[in-house]
């Protein structure tokens, strides 16, 4: 079951579409569920809808999961539409400021969440999932083909002890995201570190990693 609308953010001068996968039987229990925050709303579902021209089709994932038992709140933030904007709003922490501040009192005061709250990025929008996991409301992140500067993560923490699953192909972008992603697997001691030989950048090739990921995180 999907919804969607906008919201103003002021800090970033700008709306954001949300969207929300619903579990299928949301409107018949009494359950709450936990969320999962996805940056770059607009690369989830429809080829259509992404910027580069193919979705993750998480649809299917959802699907998946549901057959396993595991069933959540997915919840797409779009990335602003201009892509220089897209690249200077997930490297500051002004969105993920706005999710915490804005954006989750009001989800959570419209739809049944419990306490497990998650975050899930790909390559630069890395940083700004990590920046919610700073806050103690987010207990962990799945971070595929994380592309940070080297220098930033050394100063990156995460007090609690959160659920941290972390994807790289060996060859992405001239080996940069098996760099990225072993230096935050060595920051991040709890993390899991999974490496394969992919050289593509982009939701075509991650869109069958995601299941594996998700499966780790949501209890």
């Amino acid at each position: 079951m999907l919804e969607g609308f906008k919201i103003n953010c002021f800090p970033l001068n700008r709306s954001i579409r949300i969207s929300i996968a619903l579990p299928r039987d949301y409107n018949n229990t009494s359950r709450f569920y936990p969320v999962i925050y996805f940056l770059d709303g607009q690369n989830l579902y429809k080829d259509e809808d992404s910027y580069r021209g193919h979705a993750l089709e998480l649809e299917a994932c959802i699907e998946a999961l549901s057959k396993e038992g595991k069933d959540a709140i997915f919840i797409g933030i779009a990335a602003a539409s201009n892509p220089e904007r897209r690249e200077q709003e997930y490297g500051n922490t002004q969105l993920a400021d706005f999710i915490i501040s804005s954006i989750h009192p009001y989800l959570a005061s419209r739809y049944r969440m419990n306490s497990y709250i998650y975050s899930f990025a790909c390559s630069k929008a890395c940083l700004t999932a990590i920046t919610l996991n700073q806050n103690e409301l987010f207990k962990g992140m799945i971070l595929i083909s994380p592309l940070l500067p080297l220098e930033t993560i050394s100063s990156l923490s995460i007090e609690n002890n959160n659920l941290i699953y972390i994807y790289t192909g060996n060859q992405e972008m001239n080996k940069k995201c098996l760099e990225t992603a072993t230096a935050l697997a060595n920051q991040f001691s709890n993390a899991k570190l999974v490496i394969d030989d992919n050289d593509e950048h982009n939701e075509q090739a991650w869109k069958d990693k995601i299941f594996d990921a998700l499966n780790y995180l949501v209890l």
